[in-house]
């Protein structure tokens, strides 16, 4: 373990100010079915010029949180899913990414950078917005919450690491080198899943204990050049490539990948974020 240090700071440069596509995100009714899953009703719930991205369910499935472009930055959005309002939640000068809400319930979390190139992870309360340093020391991209207290991050440098860090305790550990952008709880397990990218051709899901970087299993490549996904429940993951949507079957792993869906029948294509609750699927897809 190892103290927060400022260093991981300056050592590396933001991947948030990388100039960022125009997005948008759109919401489907999912549900399972004898060939697999299917897919229908699609929302554009973002419906908006720019960038808008990285969306997250709360715990009741009820609203979706997302990244979405306003005045030249992004801020946090929360969309309630049964009425279509919307309400903003941050507005600082810096520009929010990765909104999820906090196992508290009482706020979100958020990557924030910052005008002078700080970026830091935040937390802001859902009630009237009031933000407060969460990691004050690391220079994080990516994220998934374990725990009322733990997060694994992707944390970046040279080269970038997956970290597990306590809150608590304000320690972080280093688990792995070279991870994807894609973090997640296991659904129903005490494991999480990232992509290792340590081979920069043939990326692989790979699942881990917490507290234990020498035990790591295998679940399956990614599709080809594709890293995010998102678990649907215990053994199935679903991923999308271009206009495609394909899911994976632990106890099918015979089968490998299993495309379910063609998004080109909605005019949809480019594939990327996804986020998945109570039959509900949130894809991020190219904007107009």
């Amino acid at each position: 373990m190892k103290k927060l240090s400022f260093l991981a700071i300056i050592v590396c440069t933001s991947i948030a100010a990388v100039a960022q596509p125009s997005t948008e995100i759109y919401l489907f009714d999912m549900k399972k079915t004898n060939a697999g899953f299917s897919i229908s009703n699609p929302v554009n719930v973002s419906n908006n010029t720019g960038y808008d991205n990285q969306p997250s369910f709360t715990e009741d499935g009820k609203t979706l949180l997302y990244a979405s472009t306003r005045d030249g930055q992004t801020d946090i959005l929360w969309y309630d899913i049964e009425t279509g309002m919307k309400r903003w939640i941050s507005d600082t000068p810096g520009g929010e990414y990765s909104p999820v809400l906090m196992p508290d319930g009482k706020h979100i979390s958020a990557v924030r950078l910052d005008t002078d190139g700080l970026q830091l992870l935040y937390k802001y309360s859902v009630e009237d917005g009031e933000t407060s340093v969460l990691v004050p020391d690391l220079k994080i991209g990516y994220y998934t919450w374990f725990l009322n207290s733990r997060l694994i991050a992707f944390v970046l440098g040279e080269p970038a690491t997956l970290q597990e860090i306590d809150l608590d305790s304000r320690k972080a550990q280093i688990m792995y080198t070279n991870p994807g952008r894609s973090i997640h709880y296991i659904p129903s397990t005490k494991k999480y899943s990232f992509v290792d990218k340590s081979d920069s051709v043939n990326w692989k899901i790979m699942e881990a204990v917490p507290g234990n970087s020498e035990w790591t299993s295998e679940i399956t490549p990614t599709l080809t050049n594709s890293e995010d996904m998102v678990w649907l429940d215990v053994n199935t993951i679903v991923m999308g490539k271009k206009e495609h949507l394909y899911f994976f079957d632990r106890q099918q792993e015979s089968k490998g990948w299993q495309v379910f869906a063609d998004l080109s029948e909605y005019n949809l294509s480019d594939i990327s974020r996804l986020a998945f609750k109570g039959g509900k699927l949130a894809i991020v897809v190219s904007g107009k």
